[in-house]
């Protein structure tokens, strides 16, 4: 349940920052997005939703193996919707008006946002940039999160309440029935004699039925 929440929070935080990078990217320095043809700018939007869901996930001490999974998928979506999203208004514009391309409003985005998602149901000819930019991050996060699980499960084993450690609740245990003992049994079990103990000859006994004949002197 924890990494449900935490994964889904850091989705919507990385979903935002990437969609506003590329909703208002064309506002910041030339020297940050058209730097070596905008190769860097492109890595960190690549790159953040994959760090960002991944290192979330790693917080605390995850040993479930779904959580790898959930990072797959969290990152996958952050990447997916920051696409949808930041390309929404430019595809609303050029199904309308492309002289309000660069007009950023609520009925642009939900307009385009149809047109924005049909990219990812292209042939793959055309559409592998996006199915690319969404595999790197899915990947990236699924990497962190795993090696955090590995890790954990391999220097902390499972532990099991067994009775005498401090979890184990005694007042849960069944009630067990005092140990029975047959009526041809001893009450002690016999002594145990080592290997190299000395025998004992066994007494002799005067037999029960036997009268002891006693002499008489006249």
């Amino acid at each position: 349940m924890r990494a449900l929440i935490l994964g889904f929070l850091a989705m919507a935080v990385s979903a935002t920052a990437l969609a506003c990078a590329r909703l208002f990217g064309d506002r910041l320095p030339a020297a940050i997005t058209q730097t070596a043809d905008g190769l860097p700018w492109s890595t960190a939007q690549a790159l953040l939703p994959g760090l960002v869901v991944g290192l979330t996930l790693r917080i605390g001490r995850p040993r479930s193996l779904l959580v790898p999974l959930l990072a797959l998928l969290y990152a996958g979506a952050a990447m997916t919707l920051g696409l949808i999203i930041g390309s929404a208004p430019t595809a609303y514009a050029l199904s309308t008006t492309p002289a309000a391309q660069h007009v950023i409003t609520l009925d642009a985005i939900l307009g385009g946002f149809q047109q924005a998602a049909m990219a990812y149901a292209e042939p793959i000819q055309r559409s592998w940039p996006y199915w690319t930019l969404t595999t790197i991050p899915a990947l990236i996060a699924f990497a962190l999160a795993t090696f955090k699980v590995r890790r954990i499960r391999r220097t902390t084993p499972a532990t099991t309440n067994t009775p005498g450690t401090p979890d184990h609740d005694s007042s849960l245990d069944p009630v067990q029935r005092p140990e029975q003992r047959g009526a041809f049994e001893p009450v002690q079990p016999p002594e145990k004699r080592g290997a190299f103990d000395p025998v004992q000859p066994p007494r002799p006994t005067a037999a029960p039925f036997t009268a002891t004949h006693q002499s008489r002197q006249p």
